[in-house]
């Protein structure tokens, strides 16, 4: 789970984001009620107008159209009647009513400039070789194979869909109108068809906008012509019967087309107009589009003086955090003074406290400065340093009588460690000084080892003047003795000092028994007690920057790393000051 941002992010970003979200926020809802408003009130604006469209287009083609269904019908009466005055005549008979016949209907089609031809399918001499001629006989078996026969079958007349047929100057598209013609006994003997030419028949539907697609359907929902887009009707003729057929008018949205339907309550006709729901739009979309710009500018104005304000904000919080980072005893970094609201009473507190700080560090360094001194006094109280050398002396004295030169050589160097360890109270004393202490520790070794053991000191001169903690070398070569050496007929101890990459280094290396394999695991990993007492005196002194690495010697033995500060003197001041806390 994503924690709070006020909690997590920075103030800026948290203050820069709530200002973009809100406006962002706020400019899209406009935006989108903007366009969303707009093309509703297009839409139905657009849906009244093509309504009121669609019903003159009604009328008009109602006027023409049944002209030419009235003009069939009359036609078919008068071939029914100069039909039955050639049965029983001569061929000769036959052939002068069938001229007859031609000659009115040709007045049909030179009377009603929309007829392109009439057919007539019946048992009389088939004419349609002649092309030239505007009324053409077919027999009744070539009708039966014509593909719109189907949809006269089960009727007495029909609108035909656009259809080509041919010429004596080529193809032509018509819209033909079929009606049977019946005899007195009421038995269908023949089929008149009107061809209308398609130009004529679609210019009564054409509308002076040319961005819409226009059809027409008859009562079963056929579709009969159209302008524009043939393709989106002929692909969504199902869903249009399914309007037209739940309701005589209305309008829809599909995808991109916007349709607007009517069917003529007093005809079998339908009109549908499709139109660009893109172009409709087209003006309301720019419109939001300007809407949009404006809302865009308006963002960039309030986000630019989000992030002015928020700058403002988080500057003086800048300021305080880079001085509480870089907060130290010996540099510190001011602060404005300028600042009269909550941020300079912040900064006058921080002063105060960082003042307070001060005067906690020193008086607690001087505490400590008292408490190392008085547990030092306290030690060397604890032996009365004559006393201890007069004893020595005296026992020294014995072994000389007793002839006894070893005894008294060690005793010597025993004295000798003493005074180097007792006389001077200071925490840090000079690395020469160290060496001839762990130096006599090494000589009463040798007494006892004699030629077995060997030890060798690899001092850089640089590393002599500089001081170290009292007593910090003894502890890592008694351990030599007591752990590496043990059960060993020879011992090798060497003692190396060098300043290195800023550091004095000391290396104390032996020939004795390597660390085992899960020494790091034991309660000695950090070294036993003398070790441990060395380890918190160098994080007491210098931090824990400063310390000791134990590790297997690459002669065969141990080895210890010991890296300290270079120090000129014996006192801390000036350098790195740590007091006591709960960790040392």
């Amino acid at each position: 789970m994503r924690g709070n941002p006020f909690k997590t992010l920075r103030i800026d970003v948290v203050f820069f984001f709530s200002f973009a979200l809100i406006v962002v926020v706020f400019v899209g809802l406009i935006v989108i009620f903007s366009y969303m408003s707009g093309s509703k009130e297009i839409a139905d604006n657009t849906s009244y107008y093509q309504q009121k469209l669609l019903i003159e287009l009604h009328k008009k083609l109602n006027t023409n159209l049944e002209d030419i269904e009235q003009s069939s019908n009359t036609a078919a009466q008068n071939f029914n009647d100069q039909y039955e005055a050639l049965l029983g005549g001569s061929q000769y008979d036959r052939m002068r009513g069938q001229a007859g016949i031609r000659s009115q209907l040709n007045n049909y089609v030179f009377s009603m400039p929309m007829l392109h031809s009439i057919h007539v399918y019946s048992d009389l001499t088939p004419s349609y070789s002649v092309q030239e001629e505007y009324v053409q006989f077919l027999t009744m078996e070539q009708m039966e194979k014509e593909a719109w026969y189907e949809d006269l079958r089960n009727s007495d007349y029909a609108w035909l869909s656009e259809r080509i047929i041919k010429t004596n100057t080529g193809d032509d598209s018509v819209i033909s109108f079929a009606r049977r013609v019946y005899n007195r006994f009421n038995r269908a003997f023949a089929v008149i068809v009107f061809n209308v030419r398609v130009p004529v028949f679609q210019s009564l539907i054409a509308t002076e906008d040319s961005r819409s697609s226009l059809a027409l359907l008859d009562a079963t929902g056929k579709l009969i012509t159209h302008t524009g887009n043939e393709f989106f009707f002929l692909d969504h003729m199902e869903e249009i019967k399914r309007q037209l057929e739940s309701q005589t008018a209305g309008a829809k949205r599909t995808d991109d087309e916007f349709l607007v339907w009517s069917s003529s309550l007093d005809s079998q006709w339908s009109l549908v107009e499709m139109t660009s729901w893109s172009q409709i739009t087209a003006g309301s979309l720019k419109q939001t589009q300007i809407i949009l710009a404006l809302g865009i500018a308006a963002i960039i104005m309030i986000l630019l003086l989000a992030v002015f304000l928020s700058r403002q904000f988080v500057k003086p919080i800048g300021l305080l955090l880079k001085a509480m980072s870089n907060f130290s005893l010996n540099k510190r970094i001011p602060l404005p003074e300028d600042y009269r609201n909550e941020f300079g009473r912040l900064f006058q507190g921080y002063e105060k406290l960082t003042y307070r700080v001060e005067e906690l560090y020193q008086s607690l360094e001087e505490q400590h400065e008292h408490q190392r001194a008085a547990e030092i006094k306290a030690l060397q109280m604890m032996i009365n340093p004559h006393f201890l050398y007069n004893s020595l002396d005296q026992v020294n004295w014995l072994a000389i009588e007793a002839n006894q030169p070893q005894i008294s050589s060690m005793l010597s160097n025993l004295g000798q460690f003493f005074r180097l360890a007792l006389t001077n109270s200071d925490s840090l004393v000079p690395f020469s000084e160290e060496l001839a202490h762990i130096g006599s520790y090494l000589q009463f070794q040798k007494v006892r080892w004699e030629e077995r053991l060997e030890y060798s000191f690899s001092i850089a001169d640089e590393a002599k003047s500089l001081f170290v903690p009292k007593i910090i070398l003894q502890p890592f070569v008694e351990n030599a003795f007591i752990h590496g050496f043990h059960g060993k007929q020879q011992a090798s101890l060497t003692i190396t000092g060098k300043v290195e990459e800023g550091c004095l280094q000391i290396i104390i290396m032996d020939d004795g028994r390597q660390l085992q394999d899960n020494w790091m695991e034991k309660r000695s990993a950090k070294g036993g007690y003398g070790l441990q007492n060395v380890r918190e005196r160098i994080e007491a002194m210098f931090g824990d920057a400063y310390g000791f690495h134990l590790s297997n010697s690459p002669e065969g033995g141990t080895q210890a790393v010991i890296t300290l500060p270079l120090l000129y003197s014996s006192s801390l001041k000036g350098g790195r000051q740590d007091v006591e806390g709960s960790h040392h």
